[in-house]
């Protein structure tokens, strides 16, 4: 099947998965130090002798509404203000859906956003520009990146975007008050303190649970997070699949026993009756539920100090103190599309888009992760008004951070992770058996990706 073929048989098929790997993302809109870093504000330069150059306009489609475009339009601004070459017309609401269908068509934007997880399959069908031969012409450094976000860029050994933010999953938030009420003074360090306290903070009556102390596949199945957690891992490096790691089956294993705990029909009836996120009858705040995994995006007005919720590093198993600081790195994907008109432009726009300064400006008015690592350290982020999410800063730093391998067969691995595991936790099949069925399903694919390479 030829490329064009390909293309759209996946936008007819939908490709992108709803996955809490897709980008369970914070952004409701939501200096580098290195030669080679670029410039926050590239100005082209005329000789007075040359007629002046007309500006070349680039569009930018992005997947941030209208109400939450705000941030990324002013550095857009900033950098048509700036550029006397290069106009960018960002165009707002454009999900992988009108994104593909732009690319499918022949007619793409010169330079896009999107989630993390659509580069491997997109990649695949001849839909994105890989950008290696723009780093080897520019020498750009991809080592000034946090890890775990720019290796989510990678497919087959090359890399086909760059991360503009990053969500990470790698803390444990509490109720303060449920804690207090159990006589618990700090939050757990490992995973067997962990269970411990949630069978102290977890309350029952005639009719079943009254409050209870963590729910592992709350408020989604994390097929990723968990075995992070652990140390596992999901293809090796001869391209073999590794869902059946002893690792990844231990992290099912684990969160199995909080269903054996307190029963899997209690649980669901429990689960059924809690107030909805993000709401006043949120289950954390409200203290239905005592301990949840967390988002630099969750809470962050009340997990402030003197604040009802608490937040500390997630924990980590007890044999393995090595791991301490492990999390989930989920980025959004800024591509050039295989067909997009003004390739060199959107490449000098996307060098911007990522500079240390951009990143800091973003992150001062959205409260996200910079993936560029100097970033992270800019004392323009460390005020009051950061106090929230400055922890984050910190934490993205760890090596231990890590991410789902982006391939082309990325979405049919994560929905068969997800259907494997819902049943291993539910009990009609033992975390082996669940990832010994993941390996045999998926194993083939990656076989048919690799043979295709």
């Amino acid at each position: 099947m030829g490329k064009s073929n390909k293309l759209t048989s996946l936008f007819i098929a939908g490709s992108v998965l709803a996955s809490a790997a897709a980008g369970c993302s914070s952004e409701t809109t939501s200096s580098s130090g290195s030669s080679s870093s670029p410039s926050a504000s590239p100005v082209a330069s005329t000789a007075p002798s040359e007629k002046p150059k007309e500006k070349v306009e680039i569009t930018f489609w992005h997947v941030y509404s209208d109400k939450d475009s705000g941030p990324l339009n002013e550095a857009v601004d900033a950098f048509n203000k700036a550029n006397d070459h290069i106009m960018v017309k960002a165009l707002s609401n454009q999900d992988a859906t009108k994104q593909l269908t732009a690319i499918s068509g022949g007619n793409p934007p010169d330079i896009a956003l999107t989630f993390w997880n659509n580069v491997g399959p997109w990649a695949d069908v001849g839909a994105i520009q890989e950008l290696d031969t723009f780093f080897t012409q520019d020498k750009y450094d991809t080592k000034q990146y946090v890890p775990a976000a720019i290796e989510r860029m990678k497919v087959n050994g090359k890399y086909y975007g760059l991360p503009f933010t990053m969500s990470m999953s790698n803390t444990l938030l509490y109720n303060k008050k449920n804690f207090a009420d159990a006589g618990l003074a700090k939050p757990p360090e490992t995973l067997e303190e962990m269970f411990e306290y949630a069978k102290k903070l977890t309350k029952k009556d005639a009719n079943g649970i009254t409050q209870i102390g963590f729910i592992p596949d709350f408020p989604w199945i994390d097929n990723v997070f968990w075995p992070v957690i652990f140390g596992g891992s999901w293809v090796d490096a001869d391209g073999k699949v590794t869902p059946n790691k002893k690792e990844n089956v231990d992290s099912i294993a684990y969160q199995r026993k909080f269903y054996e705990e307190f029963g899997n029909d209690a649980i669901e009836k429990y689960k059924a009756g809690m107030g909805k996120r993000g709401t006043p009858q949120d289950p954390l705040l409200t203290g239905q539920l005592s301990m949840m995994i967390g988002w630099e995006y969750n809470y962050p007005a009340e997990r402030v100090e003197g604040g009802p919720i608490g937040v500390a590093p997630f924990p980590y198993p007890a044999s393995r103190p090595e791991l301490k600081g492990s999390g989930f790195v989920s980025p959004r994907a800024v591509f050039i599309p295989k067909k997009a008109k003004h390739q060199k432009e959107a490449w000098e726009f996307m060098r911007y888009l990522l500079s240390a300064d951009t990143q800091v400006q973003y992150a001062l008015k959205t409260k996200t992760i910079p993936t560029i690592t100097s970033a992270l350290d800019d004392k323009r982020l460390k005020t009051d008004e950061m106090k929230s999410v400055a922890p984050y800063y910190e934490w993205a730093k760890n090596p231990n951070l890590q991410g789902f391998p982006n391939s082309v067969y990325i979405n049919e691995y994560l929905q068969s992770l997800s259907e494997e595991t819902e049943k291993a936790l539910k009990g009609s099949q033992t975390p082996q058996q669940a990832m010994d069925n993941v390996a045999k399903k998926i194993q083939p694919v990656a076989d048919k990706a690799k043979n295709k390479q």
